[in-house]
């Protein structure tokens, strides 16, 4: 059954209604009196022609109006006070005329006039000015926005706001200290014409961030506008003279005149910032005269022929203006970054952080894709121009674009016949199941092969492709309109919004995609291997493969840590993970120390690729420009290829650890630390569920989940290369009860030094399968068309989550808070001998009160607004983790996954070798021989470095992987909610998070409702609070609602939601929610 609805039309005479209506709103509104008019004998008859006939249109308005009410109008008291009013304003403005006719001062007689109007629509507000609001009235924008438009249909706008992780991790490892901005530093905004506009920031308040732009207003920006910052461009003092015009609460957009919240300032109170705003303008437009020809083509000068290119800001500088970066100020890179925003697609400035220095230069192969495509597109709209006024027009049966048009009609209808297109932006699942043993494979699914494309074919589809990819930054007007100009003109696509998320549609009926195509794994920012992004990193990665896969083919490697090794013996590991983890990172042990029952040594071994592979090798220089391993429902992408993993370091029998070792009572304290490195030799495998049910035995090994599938039985696979344990003998559960004991006590002393504890949603848990293999990447490079047949199977566990308490980590996440541990012991070695590593802390934004233990259980709803809880910082040097209750942090339990860990480990070996081979204790800061200085493969500048240049990865990873689990998860509920391919219950439970338009999509398409969390699966969606709900005015901040599915929207993967019922407000420890300390 095909979803394509018809488009809602409104009729000319309604809309005329509207818009009249609109008017006299507006002049209601203002406050536009007749007494502001001139005289009409003053008027030309032109002038007073268009004045009557407005009055006509007025008229007619109001008449179309008065005939939609049943009744006639009454008198009421309210008109009659207004005539009183409006008869003791005459006669004030008979006696003011009276005053200036018999004493002439002009001045005094508007001053005396303006005094005695209403003042409320002056669109300046604060002392010494004429609106007579309080500073305490409710503050709305209330001037134009200088013909900026909202968002063009915001598809970037919503994605980004949709994406935002305000309400996710923030204490986990993020940016550089201070990376926030400032009152004084100068942003530069941009809209939807492509312009760049300057502006000063002046404080955050409500979570809004409040700017002085250079057209003398007062502005909210959000994310979305904020493209660029100069640090400290004035001193902070300078922008207290706007406080008193300023927003003091949460501000709002006014519906009637503003695509953003905008308000007046005084212009005596911001001159002087305008001043400097307007020397540092005239100093980049003179930098640009000098140097015009070459800014001009820019995207020439550095661009590669064939490969992308990755540079900071500093290096796009000096290999454009060909300079060395000594001569680089605060002006010249703001200009190329001007510059770098006027060739936005071609050079991608990624703005997953403010602060990342990350610019994506494509080929210069793609401009000449992009250039080529875009002028067929002209040519042939010129044709259907020409043709619809009947002038002669050249043969277009032959022309490259009308090739495509035809032949993608043709694939178009093929596709129809087996899946139905629908308005959210994605195909349905085919009619036919497909089972193996019909395709002579394992998989569900079944390609059927249609037909060639050409080269001009292949052009066109790579036009679509970068149109509808992430990141979605064709800002320029010929770049936009040329796709959805290809898609109209096949004729298919009349009833659906023409714009990159139809375009993956589009893709998905050619062939090029997948019915169930994620994405989110083609971003080219990311250039994952395997998808043909960029085919020297696909060389790249082959090459490291074939390395690692000659490292697994031997026997024994070289081990640098061989003399130091600690032989484990029959000490039990536990290993505990989920059934399909790939690769096993740490094991946990304890051992008792004989004579005692109260003191243990805990025992956290991990993986040890660092002492068999130099950090200078290809493995691990691939290593540390991916970050990290990425894991999404489909396949896992691996920071260090599998071959030599599996081999090699996954723990196992005989397989070589750092360890790390904390000796403890059964209060908590902890006595000693340790770290070797060593072998372990016992190693039992067991999952989370069975951990679990040794402190809960009444709890089922499913009670705790529940599923939605769609696509048939779920195949359940075990990883086979380790037997997993369900059995566990009395020593082996009274092992994890001292345990459990020892952490509850470590808890105790961590509450102590201020840990943040919250109850916080799920992670999405979703897995698909098309059958007993994996699903292959795909490749971008289409070279024919096709349709699929058969869908991938997919399951959505639910979880069982008591809201109103916190959860007891020490039964359900006690490995968990073993690595804490492990994590905090490696960080005590670290800093106590000054050695530079990726240390993670916390931050407080300066501008918000704090939250802390005390104070985060009577914070509810709003309040939640003027409160800060700590973000995530690294660095090289050690800082305190509140939020997790740590004077230090070093992720150092994952090295197969992390690069983190890996810096970690490289670094604590140099140093143990050092204290072997010298018999004295490294200190890095007194280091002053040679010798001493040489030791640690990685200074603390080498760690500054590599955060700086992976910050726009590590963030960008982290987005794809939680992308990725909301895009299956959606696609469940698509499949489900329009094929009915499984029961949903008719309501969810969900919590609301923050309104849209009061965030980043405030002025852009899609700010109805608010932003919420389909708790139980800990999906994102869009709710919608109907006015007539009982209790709907008590909807609030991390309030909880009874929603039901209204629609499945693919292109933004989100699912909306309309509000059903109000189940009570925020408790005090669910309103931070999100912020969910973080698990090693």
């Amino acid at each position: 059954m095909s979803l394509l609805l018809s488009k809602a039309r409104v009729s000319h005479r309604v809309a005329g209604v509207n818009r009249y209506a609109s008017n006299l709103k507006l002049v209601r509104t203002c406050g536009i009196a007749a007494s502001r008019v001139s005289p009409r004998s003053s008027l030309s008859n032109a002038t007073k022609h268009y004045l009557l006939s407005q009055r006509r249109q007025f008229s007619i308005g109001s008449k179309c109006l008065s005939a939609q009410d049943n009744e006639p109008s009454k008198p009421t008291t309210s008109t009659q006070d207004d005539d009183l009013l409006q008869s003791a304003t005459s006669l004030e403005n008979l006696r003011l005329r009276l005053e200036f006719e018999k004493y002439g001062n002009v001045r005094d007689y508007l001053q005396k006039w303006q005094d005695s109007q209403d003042n409320s629509a002056d669109p300046v507000r604060g002392p010494g000015t004429a609106n007579k609001m309080l500073a305490t009235d409710a503050w709305k924008g209330n001037m134009l926005n200088d013909n900026r438009e909202a968002m063009d249909a915001g598809f970037d706008v919503m994605r980004a706001s949709d994406d935002d992780p305000e309400f996710l991790n923030r204490d986990d490892e993020g940016a550089g200290l201070n990376h926030y901005l400032e009152p004084g530093d100068l942003v530069a905004m941009s809209a939807s014409d492509g312009v760049l506009s300057y502006a000063i920031y002046v404080r955050s308040i409500a979570k809004q961030q409040q700017v002085y732009t250079d057209k003398g207003k007062w502005r909210i920006a959000f994310k979305r506008d904020i493209e660029y910052v100069v640090k400290g461009f004035v001193p902070r003092e300078t922008v207290a003279p706007l406080l008193p015009h300023f927003p003091a609460a949460l501000a709002e957009m006014s519906s009637e005149f503003q695509s953003a919240i905008e308000g007046g300032v005084p212009r005596h109170a911001g001159a002087h910032l305008i001043k400097k705003i307007q020397e540092f303008d005239l100093g980049v437009r003179e930098i640009y005269r000098n140097n015009a020809l070459r800014l001009d083509n820019l995207h020439a000068l550095v661009a590669d022929e064939e490969s992308n290119l990755v540079y900071t800001l500093e290096e796009l500088a000096c290999k454009a203006l060909e300079i060395e970066e000594d001569q680089l100020d605060a002006t010249l890179l703001f200009l190329i970054h001007q510059c770098v925003h006027e060739n936005s697609f071609l050079i991608d400035h990624d703005m997953s952080s403010l602060f990342a220095n990350h610019y994506l230069v494509r080929p210069l192969r793609v401009a000449k894709v992009i250039n080529t495509v875009c002028t067929w597109v002209h040519e042939h709209q010129d044709y259907i121009v020409n043709s619809a006024r009947g002038k002669d027009t050249p043969y277009i049966r032959n022309h490259p674009l009308q090739q495509f048009l035809l032949k993608a009609q043709r694939l178009i209808r093929q596709s129809r016949s087996v899946r139905s297109p629908t308005t959210v932006s994605c195909v349905g699942p085919s009619a036919v199941r497909v089972e193996p043993k019909e395709n002579a494979s394992p998989a569900i699914y079944r390609e059927v092969l249609t037909e060639q494309f050409n080269d001009d074919d292949r052009a066109i589809i790579e036009y679509l492709q970068h149109w509808c990819l992430p990141p979605r930054r064709m800002t320029r007007g010929h770049m936009r309109s040329a796709g959805s100009h290809i898609m109209r003109s096949t004729g298919m696509y009349s009833v659906v919004d023409l714009g990159p998320d139809t375009a993956t549609l589009f893709l998905q009926e050619l062939g090029v995609f997948h019915p169930w195509e994620n994405t989110r794994l083609l971003d080219h920012r990311l250039a994952l291997p395997g998808h043909g992004i960029f085919l020297e990193h696909d060389k790249l990665w082959a090459k490291v493969a074939e390395e690692a896969q000659l490292l697994a083919d031997k026997s024994q490697l070289e081990d640098s840590m061989k003399d130091l090794r600690v032989d484990w013996g029959d000490l039990k590991v536990y290993c505990v993970d989920d059934t399909k983890a790939q690769e096993i990172d740490d094991g946990v042990s304890l051992e008792r120390i004989p004579g005692s029952d109260d003191n243990f040594w805990i025992h956290i071994h991990v993986a040890n690729p660092t002492a068999f592979m130099g950090h200078e090798s290809s493995i691990m220089k691939w290593a540390a420009s991916q970050a990290e391993s990425l894991y999404v429902p489909e396949r896992t992408y691996p920071m260090i290829p599998e071959s030599v993993t599996q081999k090699h370091f996954s723990l196992g029998p005989g397989r070589p650890t750092l360890t790390f070792s904390a000796k403890m009572n059964l209060q908590g304290d902890v006595l000693d630390t340790k770290v070797a490195n060593g072998t372990v030799r016992n190693v039992t495998y067991i999952t989370h569920d069975r951990l679990r049910r040794v402190f809960k035995p009444d709890t089922g090994a499913t009670d705790s989940t529940k599923a939605l599938s769609v696509g048939g039985e779920f195949p359940e696979r075990i990883a086979g290369r380790r037997v997993i344990t369900e059995t566990l003998t009395p020593e082996d559960e009274e092992t994890f009860h001292i345990l459990r004991q020892l952490m509850a006590g470590w808890r105790e002393h961590r509450r102590q030094n201020g840990m943040l504890e919250f109850t916080y949603p799920p992670r999405v848990s979703v897995s698909m399968s098309v059958g007993s293999v994996a699903l292959p990447p795909r490749k971008l490079g289409a070279t024919e068309g096709r349709y699929v047949l058969g869908d991938p199977v997919i399951k959505l566990r639910q979880h069982e989550i008591d809201l109103q308490e916190v959860r007891d980590d020490t039964t359900d996440n006690l490995i968990s808070l073993l690595m804490n541990l492990g994590c905090w012991v490696s960080a005590s070695w670290l800093s106590s001998r000054n050695i530079p590593a990726v240390y993670d802390g916390t931050q407080y934004h300066p501008e918000y009160r704090k939250v802390t233990r005390e104070n985060m259980e009577r914070i509810t709803g709003q309040e939640w607004l003027n409160m800060a809880a700590p973000t995530g910082v690294s660095l090289s040097r050690p800082i305190p983790h509140v939020s997790l209750g740590l004077d230090a942090y070093v992720k150092s339990t994952s090295p197969l996954r992390r690069y983190i860990d890996v810096v970690a480990h490289y670094q604590i070996e140099a140093a143990l070798r050092f204290e072997h081979a010298h018999n004295r204790r490294f200190d890095a800061a007194a280091a002053s021989e040679p010798e001493d200085r040489s030791v640690l493969p990685f200074s603390a500048a080498d760690v500054d470095r590599w955060l700086a240049r992976s910050l726009s990865s590590r963030l960008r990873l982290r987005e794809c992987e939680r992308g990725s689990r909301q895009f299956w998860a959606c696609l469940l509920f698509f499949r489900a909610f329009y094929f009915a391919e499984c029961p949903l219950p008719a309501t969810f439970e969900c919590q609301i998070s923050k309104r849209f338009d009061q965030a980043d999509l405030a002025g852009a398409a899609y700010t109805n409702g608010w932003a919420g969390i389909l708790y139980a699966f800990g999906v994102r969606c869009q709710i919608l609070v109907p006015p007539r709900m009982p209790d709907a005015d008590k909807v609030d901040v991390m309030s909880m609602v009874e929603a039901k599915v209204t629609r499945v929207d693919m292109g933004r993967m989100l699912v909306v939601m309309e509000a059903t019922r109000f189940l009570r407000g925020s408790p005090a420890q669910m309103t931070l929610a999100a912020y969910r300390p973080s698990m090693a």
